[in-house]
């Protein structure tokens, strides 16, 4: 999992006044702070001192908006190139992160959304998602699920093989590779057979 470590700057007005955070001090132009602001070029100065902005900190914490501000001002390279050197050294276990007083934002990637254990009457385990509403076994077994008002159920099952159809009390159960339909009182179990 990659984790970028980021420093951010500090600018307050050459008048005075509070401290800000900005991804970068540029040489010349205007700045855009954490907190929205835009200092016009030449009414900034940047300084070794830790914010004092009450927004500007609290936005530091926040992983999309530091994002955001590196990109707003055209450094989102300098996220990749971070991410670059980091995969190119990576430290070894143990080792602890410089300190500094100045906030450092750790941007994560975005997580895959964990798949629950059961979808309506699709017991997910063994199937992987192959589309909205639609299943695939290891064997190649598709089985499509339809919303029905607010619950999955069982719409269709589609195999390149053998099916056996065998009839039991209230229903018939389907094996196709390896997957089983049974019947149950108010509809279907549908999932990967146990071996």
């Amino acid at each position: 999992m990659s984790v970028f470590n980021l420093r951010l700057e500090s600018v307050r007005r050459k008048s005075g006044g509070r401290i800000h955070l900005t991804p970068k001090v540029p040489r010349s132009g205007p700045v855009t702070t954490l907190c929205g602001q835009t200092l016009a070029a030449a009414s900034y100065v940047a300084v070794e001192q830790d914010a004092d902005c009450t927004n500007c900190k609290r936005r530091s914490m926040d992983p999309s908006r530091i994002s955001g501000a590196f990109f707003a001002q055209e450094e989102g390279s300098q996220l990749l190139q971070l991410s670059l050197e980091q995969a190119r050294a990576r430290r070894p276990a143990g080792k602890a992160a410089p300190s500094s007083s100045k906030p450092i934002v750790r941007v994560l990637p975005p997580q895959a959304p964990a798949v629950p254990d059961r979808i309506g009457e699709l017991y997910t385990n063994g199937f992987k998602a192959a589309g909205e509403g639609l299943w695939r076994s290891q064997a190649g077994v598709l089985v499509r699920m339809r919303k029905q008002g607010r619950e999955w159920r069982f719409a269709e099952l589609v195999f390149d093989g053998s099916i056996v159809a065998t009839r039991q009390d209230g229903g018939m159960k389907l094996r196709a590779g390896d997957v089983e339909v049974r019947p149950t009182q108010d509809g279907f179990e549908v999932r990967v057979r146990r071996t």
